[in-house]
């Protein structure tokens, strides 16, 4: 019989049970795509470790492009003052990558840490790619822990909406946090903005939806439904009008592009599903997503569209990408062009 491989433990677990157990370990690499997370347990770390009142002498801080051997081997040697421990953070260093000279040392430094030091490789503007080849990564899972905070999912994220209005005194629906996540986005960071000017808006002890319409800014992928449902209305005027309001916020016109290839994709998924007589189920499998709001959303913004009609926007985006990627093209008038084909085809349709 086979033998069952290893699991490694969840990095980011571990750091969580560390903070409750109160007992910080002295090596941790901190990184994924939720910054409010990442910003959190940083904070909870350094905070568990170190008292505010000899926080100069125990808390040393590296930027990752400027820090040299010296300068970390010295931060890890010194002693805490006035206290048992102290933090090194070291923002933005590579570990797997670390320039040549500091690469070289870095398995002898990690595997003879001080027990007094905690040491930390925050991963802010670069990305933790733990490269599980090396026996740098067999070190570090050895001596340390590994932990990145992905985007939560919507289930985790719907009560941590709730709580966070009621720091506020105020109440809000598990659908109006379902329509919150899809207008917003599902990046605590920005939600914790937008939960405050929604609250701050509402007049009563409930946020509603019309409190989230009315101070709220929409994440790119949610003003596109409105691009889209302006197409499906032969409204070309406010379908150009919201692209020229997405070009002005500085959205590069390959990334609007793609976002609307990928909306397009999308609605012809939820299409097919209408057809076939699917379920919301199937439906949320089919757009891989677990929000049935932003499947119904879906759903509801592709009916008046025919299949045809999608079939057709899709090779007309692929022509576009074609078209934006040649040299010298105007990228904003290939996006504009697009618009006014798909406008056209979708009154054509209409007439037919």
């Amino acid at each position: 019989m086979a033998k069952a491989r290893k699991q490694t433990p969840n990095g980011a677990v571990v750091l969580k049970q560390n903070l409750k157990d109160h007992e910080i370990g002295q090596l941790y690499l901190i990184g994924g795509q939720e910054s409010y997370l990442k910003e959190h347990y940083l904070k909870k770390l350094v905070d568990e470790v170190v008292d505010d009142t000899f926080r100069d002498f125990n808390y040393e801080e590296f930027e990752g492009n400027t820090v040299s051997l010296d300068q970390l081997t010295n931060a890890i040697d010194s002693y805490p003052a006035m206290a048992e421990r102290r933090v090194v953070v070291v923002k933005d260093l590579d570990v797997f990558k670390a320039p040549a000279a500091l690469k070289e040392h870095l398995p002898d430094i990690l595997s003879d840490l001080p027990d007094y030091i905690c040491l930390i490789f925050y991963y802010d503007t670069i990305e933790l790619k733990p490269d599980k080849r090396t026996k740098l990564y067999t070190l570090i899972n050895k001596v340390g822990c590994i932990a990145e905070f992905s985007e939560l999912e919507r289930h985790d994220l719907i009560p941590w909406v709730s709580r966070h209005a009621a720091s506020y005194h105020k109440h809000i629906s598990n659908d109006t946090c379902d329509y919150l996540l899809f207008l917003c986005g599902t990046s605590m960071t920005n939600l914790v903005t937008e939960i405050s000017k929604a609250c701050a808006h509402s007049v009563t002890d409930e946020v509603t939806r019309k409190d989230i319409d009315a101070v709220c800014s929409k994440v790119l992928d949610a003003v596109i439904f409105d691009l889209t449902d302006a197409i499906a209305a032969s409204r070309f005027d406010k379908a150009l009008a919201i692209l020229h309001d997405l070009i002005a916020q500085k959205n590069e016109p390959i990334v609007l592009l793609s976002t609307v290839a990928r909306h397009i994709q999308r609605m012809y998924a939820a299409k097919l599903v209408e057809e076939a007589h699917g379920s919301e189920k199937q439906l949320m499998e089919m757009l891989d997503s677990k929000s049935p709001y932003y499947a119904r959303k879906m759903r509801d913004s592709a009916r008046p569209m025919s299949v045809s009609w999608l079939r057709s926007a899709l090779l007309l985006c692929g022509e576009a990408d074609i078209s934006m990627k040649t040299t010298g093209t105007d990228r904003e008038k290939v996006l504009e062009l697009l618009l006014l084909r798909m406008a056209s085809e979708q009154k054509a349709g209409r007439k037919r």
